[in-house]
């Protein structure tokens, strides 16, 4: 299985291949498109990425989102802004690889809330003659790419001096 992340020292070694990067890059202009002009009241799938704190409670939850203010948006359009960046590197920051699996959940939860994915839901769901096949191909991917940034984010670091597998 191919690992697009690697533990380098401090730093994550990045393997991705250019149509990889050219789509991330595309699932950044979308999602900063989508929070620049929609919000939860207006797009399903962006409630999915602000749900809420008390759900139970709405007048509680309307106090606690009014004191958070902008930040929740300001935060996921700053990691957008860290993947468009860093979407060519070679290398990335343990920080820098934070925001992009905070992106590529993001663009996960977006992409299955609009095809309406399950826990239950599976390829077989999605059939080359479905409209949301190649939708669902993405977001198998982004949910693959995800595993894999969480991984390499648990990984020890590479000595590049050492021999063995």
């Amino acid at each position: 299985m191919p690992r697009p992340f690697r533990k380098r020292g401090s730093r994550y070694a990045v393997s991705l291949s250019d149509g990889e990067r050219e789509m991330l890059a595309e699932l950044c202009l979308q999602s900063r498109a989508l929070l620049e002009a929609e919000d939860p009241s207006t797009d399903a799938a962006v409630a999915r990425l602000f749900p809420p704190a008390y759900q139970d409670d709405p007048l509680q939850n309307l106090e606690f989102e009014s004191a958070l203010g902008d930040a929740p948006r300001n935060g996921k359009l700053d990691a957008i802004a860290t993947v468009e960046r860093t979407v060519r590197a070679s290398d990335l920051s343990e920080d820098e690889l934070l925001d992009w699996v905070k992106v590529v959940n993001d663009a996960r939860l977006v992409l299955g809330t609009r095809i309406e994915i399950t826990e239950q839901s599976t390829e077989r769901d999605y059939p080359a003659d479905h409209p949301d096949h190649d939708s669902f191909q993405v977001y198998v991917y982004l949910t693959w790419l995800e595993d894999r940034i969480l991984r390499a984010l648990g990984d020890p670091p590479v000595d590049e001096g050492a021999s063995g597998p």
